[in-house]
């Protein structure tokens, strides 16, 4: 499952899928962030993937596979979605630095018009591009590129290439950047994590997130408030809590399985971590935690019942088309696919 936190609207989503495997369809859910209820629960059309906001219009990019399909934070209701023709690992949203949504694919970076769907933009780097990144303050986006120990540093509107940044070992992996000190964060597949400079380019510090060697670091979420950098790593549900600066252990955060995605809202200084059939949410109030388990069983189980009827229904409508009219089956497609 993926997440995005609205903290200026009170609000997270998270997308999932419905069922077991094979899964049965795919789910978006809104939550709200002062009682921890799910307010609302839709079909997904896409594949469930990756998630970014754009936090001045509220809008939220749901990146399915080679779809991306757009939710309407002011109506609340999914308004498009179109095919970018190249499957999406990591995404962006370049605000105030570009108009385009930034996504990775295979070797490159590519930008697509949120209003149109076109792709606008693509660069190719030396390496597989991973997470993305975007500072609006000079106007640039990292692309970590794993395998590599290489962060590409490209221009946010044109995309032109504007250098590397080499960290000390393996591997640039998702990317947070702290827009306060202007200081980015890599996870990397092992049990460290990797600071840059954002406003120079130019290499800072490691911090060591756990004790064993054995541990990867996987996602990372970098907090402009009080400077902590959130880190989860595996195995285990661990998210630990490193002070950006010093690289010290602030704290670390169980959640009961392994977590898939993490986002922090830095209104209410919470953390959200989605797991298996969970959101999890640690209140981090000066390095103290409280925990909250949001069991999103409802969610799949009404998602699913949604997803069924909603197929029997449109399976009855066809039936019922092809004996009045004595057609050839067709192949479907969901409803409100394009």
């Amino acid at each position: 499952m993926s997440l995005a936190v609205d903290s200026a609207r009170g609000l997270v989503y998270v997308d999932a899928v419905s069922g077991e495997n094979p899964p049965t369809g795919y789910t978006f859910g809104i939550i709200n962030v002062t009682t921890h209820a799910l307010v609302k629960t839709l079909p997904l059309d896409v594949l469930s993937g990756p998630m970014v906001l754009d936090q001045a219009t509220g809008d939220v990019f749901i990146g399915g596979n080679t779809t991306i399909a757009i939710f309407a934070g002011e109506n609340q209701t999914f308004v498009r979605q179109f095919s970018v023709g190249h499957p999406i690992l990591s995404m962006a949203y370049g605000g105030s630095a570009s108009p385009d949504i930034l996504f990775t694919s295979g070797t490159r970076l590519f930008a697509v018009n949120p209003q149109t769907g076109a792709i606008v933009g693509n660069a190719t780097l030396v390496s597989n591009a991973d997470g993305v990144a975007v500072d609006p303050t000079n106007g640039r986006v990292y692309v970590g590129m794993y395998p590599s120990p290489l962060i590409a540093v490209l221009d946010a509107s044109s995309l032109a290439q504007l250098g590397t940044i080499t960290l000390p070992a393996c591997c640039a992996l998702q990317l947070s950047l702290d827009q306060k000190t202007q200081t980015l964060y890599s996870a990397t597949g092992t049990n460290y994590v990797f600071a840059v400079d954002a406003a120079t380019d130019t290499y800072l510090r490691e911090l060591k997130v756990t004790a064993s060697p054995q541990n990867s670091t996987n996602f990372v979420a970098a907090d402009n408030v009080t400077g902590s950098v959130f880190v989860a790593s595996s195995p285990g549900g661990n998210v630990v809590e490193i002070d950006g600066v010093t690289g010290a252990v602030r704290a670390t955060f169980k959640a009961s399985t392994q977590v898939a995605g993490i986002a922090l809202d830095t209104k209410t200084q919470e953390l959200y971590a989605t797991n298996y059939h969970q959101l999890t949410v640690f209140g981090i109030y000066g390095g103290h935690a409280y925990l909250i388990l949001l069991i999103l069983a409802a969610l799949l189980i009404v998602a699913s019942v949604l997803v069924i009827l909603v197929v029997m229904r449109w399976r009855e409508s066809i039936q019922r088309k092809r004996i009045r009219s004595n057609a050839q089956p067709t192949e479907p497609t969901f409803p409100g696919a394009t």
